[in-house]
């Protein structure tokens, strides 16, 4: 597939961040960024605009060493987050830090976030990031990218989430998918003795939903037609 264009990734990321407030996986605050293909910069949100109303213009670029280089900020306070992911990982081309509630429960209680949703094979083994701070530095950033490794998610203590996808569809995905598996579980936990998808469960999962190519572009597609019904797109 054809790497996106940068007026592409501008439309894909406010598309996404809006449909992400549709679905009430995102508020006030929280931001999706994509790395701009065969350079060091990242196009992302400004700190201040309105998730629920982003604009393709409305983007920021800013080099994986934070500065600003076009656009009017500020930029987010967590871009060190975003920045030393796509520095750790040269394959992420999106990244989301969010704060969906459901997800974050599982990092303040005594239970692990367990793949309860067939889909949610891809998340099996979440890791929980300790810091239950902003992450504001190039310390922290690093930090939290480490937790992240080779995972598509990591959980942050009390706080929220963090993302890498191959593509801003692909992150669009993951984010509903991690939610609401957290919601599932969060409602099983009430039925009865759990029975999490197990690792031979997983070997076939992966099998299975590998066949299913066209899965990002569909879920991708279902949710701008559904943003545009409801007049969010």
């Amino acid at each position: 597939m054809p790497e996106p264009s940068i007026d592409a990734l501008r439309e894909q990321i406010t598309a996404c961040t809006r449909m992400l407030v549709m679905q009430e996986i995102m508020d006030y605050s929280g931001h999706v960024s994509a790395r701009i293909p065969g350079t060091d910069r990242m196009l992302i949100q400004p700190r201040d605009t309105s998730r629920a109303v982003l604009k393709p213009v409305d983007l920021l670029v800013v080099d994986l060493d934070g500065n600003l280089l076009e656009g009017e900020g500020p930029a987010p306070s967590e871009t060190a987050l975003h920045r030393w992911v796509y520095r750790s990982r040269p394959d992420v081309a999106a990244v989301c830090h969010g704060h969906p509630a459901m997800s974050t429960l599982f990092t303040v209680v005594d239970r692990p976030m367990v793949a309860v949703r067939n889909f949610a094979y891809r998340f099996m083994g979440t890791p929980i990031h300790a810091d239950t701070t902003h992450i504001r530095t190039d310390e922290q950033g690093r930090a939290v990218a480490r937790t992240l490794g080779q995972h598509r998610a990591c959980l942050l203590r009390a706080h929220g989430t963090v993302l890498a996808a191959h593509s801003v569809p692909e992150l669009f995905m993951d984010c509903l998918e991690l939610e609401e598996n957290a919601r599932s579980l969060a409602l099983a936990t009430g039925l009865g003795a759990l029975s999490p998808i197990s690792d031979p469960e997983a070997a076939e999962l992966e099998v299975s939903f590998g066949k299913n190519d066209y899965r990002v572009s569909k879920i991708w597609e279902h949710y701008l037609q559904k943003g545009a019904a409801a007049g969010v797109i």
